[in-house]
């Protein structure tokens, strides 16, 4: 039997289910329902949008999440069940955004450009979450250059371009730590929060140098009060191109071919016989005549993609967790032929795991531990530089479909042969073979790792015993990070075809590479590239705000230091610690939430600058004013009921303007040169001196004024 469970001196409790849904009937997990008139009772729904919580009866609970406009029901009766169907928020004012450094702001009170949309939004059939930026935030362009996975993060820029350095790309901070593109690629949408992008120099500022291009703020799901929630997800998705490129035919790309010698030079001599030409229509030997589809040789229609999610969440009122793990498979359309021991397809496998920890140490205390692990694990064909499966795609494209076949099967002298033997002939009758993209694909296969490990604590400490409304924050992360590849291959053994008997259709083979070492049957190891990184930041925030009378006053002050050292260093300049610090504020000030004035700057340090240029100031100033609470807009509210304009103006800058690590220093190598030879006979020699880089210290940071006005609707 259960106890009425005491709330608040009440002990007439009611159980109170339901499911949130959005417009389409598509639940929606994640979604907040607490309490309107009491603190520390609510709950959040799980995967499948339900909830179950106990409150007392007559309880007000309001259903919110970022993104999705707000409902407040009331708990009348026991066993209620609620069926809630939540609008999608189309930018009111009063929507609750996350902005920088983590910091929760209604929007009515932005001065800056900031766009939230909700995790739900994101969730393509797809393992890599860049590929659902493009059409779905305001401002930001992006698109995607390769579908292989692995390879497949779309390239996404904030406002266009804003700068000729060699770093473009927005800012990424999850949970307020610094992260690759890769590592937004990889994340979960179940174990997303808020995504927010912060666009104009206003909504930046906070972040000096570091988010000159545009910062992308990601929060991961943290556990609510109450029974523990178990959520388990399955999917399994087909992928295909969307659109194939259409090739000629063999018969018609020969007679093109002529066409196009003899329409160059009418004495031209045409490459393909008619001989050969009709006997490749008629299908006659297709080793002798051969008529190669080389897409179809190669890639598949479709395959298929498995993913997995698993996380726990709940707690009580002292701590609350939520732990995650997934599991994602993603597939190529490559085809690979048994006869190889191994598989050379596209195989990419990644593992994640998460554990938010919230623990009240206090009633004005909060400490909370962040672990996170991602890891990749891949297989895939042999790249020569330029991505794997994409290099075979380009050369099925551009290798002659008559030229050779893929392969032969056995004349009389290789009957008892192992190897595969794969067509070739020699270009212009050279030294040097064609391309034969089957056998890239059977030669062998690459295999890389990619891991990275996070660790994270955070405290949180309300200050109101010293003055109202001051709260602190602070941040330790360190992450570890590493990469390795290897590729494992043989020697295609290439023929061609030197007797062939039309009658009988026997034909004779002759090896073309037959040196010593040209060709092998076993496979070779090669290393690929390692890289190792280490990474440590830390973060202190001060926060203020207080309301006096009709006016709102708040400030920001935080300080940041991070630290990159990489293991894989070839210089004595690289092996030194990458740094970064900065010290940055915020000063706002609202009257009546109708007028609103924000101040930031940004004071950052680089070590890429000498001692004259080092530091950077960037200030920003913004205002904004709700025409829409003046009594002058009442008789069109019924047309237009929110009405904001906002504008800000500001610097920004950034040092990540080339490639030399200290443009202040000269990198020098005293035994790097050319050897210089002298003394009897010139038997003594000395290396030269080489310079790779001259000093120059009035190289300074990148600046750039950015000026934006808004009129919202």
């Amino acid at each position: 039997m259960t106890l009425p469970r005491t709330i608040y001196g009440q002990t007439n409790t009611i159980t109170v289910t339901g499911t949130v849904t959005d417009t389409t009937g598509s639940p929606l997990p994640g979604i907040a329902i607490a309490a309107v008139d009491q603190t520390g009772i609510g709950t959040a729904t799980d995967l499948n949008g339900k909830f179950v919580l106990e409150v007392a009866a007559g309880t007000r609970l309001r259903i919110s999440a970022i993104g999705y406009q707000e409902q407040v029901i009331i708990a009348a009766g026991e066993n209620q069940v609620f069926d809630i169907i939540l609008k999608i928020e189309t930018g009111t004012l009063d929507q609750v955004v996350v902005t920088a450094f983590g910091r929760k702001e209604r929007r009515e009170a932005l001065v800056g450009s900031v766009t939230s949309i909700s995790p739900q939004q994101l969730k393509t059939p797809s393992s890599n979450l860049t590929t659902a930026l493009a059409g779905r935030i305001a401002g930001m362009i992006a698109y995607q250059r390769n579908g292989q996975p692995g390879e497949d993060n779309a390239s996404f820029f904030i406002r266009g371009v804003t700068s000729f350095g060699y770093k473009r790309d927005p800012l990424i901070l999850v949970d307020n730590v610094e992260l690759t593109p890769t590592d937004l690629a990889r994340m979960q949408v179940d174990d997303i929060a808020s995504f927010s992008i912060l666009k104009d120099a206003s909504a930046t500022a906070l972040y000096g140098a570091r988010g000159a291009n545009g910062v992308i703020l990601v929060t991961t799901r943290e556990g609510t009060e109450g029974k523990a929630k178990v959520n388990i997800r399955f999917e399994n998705s087909m992928s295909q191109p969307t659109q194939n490129i259409q090739l000629a035919d063999p018969v018609r790309y020969m007679n093109l071919y002529n066409e196009a010698i003899t329409t160059r030079d009418p004495l031209g001599v045409p490459l393909f016989s008619q001989n050969k030409i009709i006997n490749t229509e008629n299908k006659l030997n297709p080793y002798a005549y051969p008529a190669v589809d080389w897409l179809d040789e190669l890639f598949k229609e479709r395959t298929m993609n498995q993913r997995a999610n698993f996380s726990v969440s709940g707690g009580g009122s002292i701590a609350r967790y939520y732990i995650a793990g997934s599991f994602n498979q993603d597939n190529g359309i490559l085809k690979v032929n048994p006869v190889n021991d191994f598989n050379s397809n596209v195989n990419l496998r990644n593992y994640q795991l998460r554990s938010n920890i919230n623990i009240n140490i206090t009633k004005s205390t909060e400490a909370i531990v962040r672990l996170s692990g991602n890891f990749d694990d891949y297989t895939g064909p042999i790249s020569d530089g330029g991505g794997m499966a994409t290099d075979l795609y380009y050369k099925a494209l551009h290798t002659s479909p008559v030229l050779f076949p893929a392969y032969f099967q056995p004349d009389s002298i290789n009957i008892q042969t192992q190897h595969i033997l794969f067509g070739n002939s020699m270009v212009g009758g050279g030294n040097s073979l064609y391309s034969n993209p089957y056998a890239d694909l059977m030669k062998g296969y690459q295999d890389y790792s990619r891991s990275r490990m996070s660790a994270q604590f955070e405290l949180n400490q309300n200050l109101s015993f010293l003055t109202p409304g001051l709260t602190f924050r602070g941040i330790l992360n360190t992450n570890r990070y590493s990469f390795f590849d290897v590729s494992r291959q043989y020697s295609p053994f290439y023929y061609n075809m030197v007797d062939y008997d039309k009658l009988s259709g026997l034909y004779a083979l002759n090896l073309i590479n037959n040196q010593p070492g040209e060709a092998t049957e076993y496979l070779d190891y090669t290393p690929g590239g390692k890289e190792i990184n280490t990474f440590l930041y830390m973060q202190g925030v001060l926060n203020y705000s207080r309301d006096i009378g009709r006016s709102n006053i708040s400030g920001s002050l935080v300080g940041t230091r991070q630290q990159t050292l990489e293991a894989g260093a070839t210089s004595l300049q690289g092996s030194l610690p990458y740094r970064n610090i900065g010290f940055a504020g915020r000063a706002t000030y609202n009257y009546d939430s109708k007028y609103f004035l924000e101040f930031n700057f940004g004071y950052n340090g680089s070590e890429r600058f000498s001692s004259e240029h080092r530091y950077g100031f960037f200030p920003t100033i913004g205002a904004s004013w709700i025409l829409s609470r003046e009594k002058f807009w009442e008789p069109l509210s019924e047309v237009v009921n929110r009405v904001k304009i906002r504008g800000s103006y500001g610097l920004v800058g950034n040092d990540a303007i080339g490639s030399q690590r200290f443009f202040y220093l000269s990198e020098v190598n005293l035994n790097g040169g050319n050897p210089a030879a002298f003394g009897i006979e010139n038997g003594y020699s000395r290396n030269g001196v080489t310079i790779s880089n001259y000093e120059n210290k009035a190289v300074t940071w990148e600046t750039s004024r950015q000026t934006n006005l808004a009129l919202e609707l």
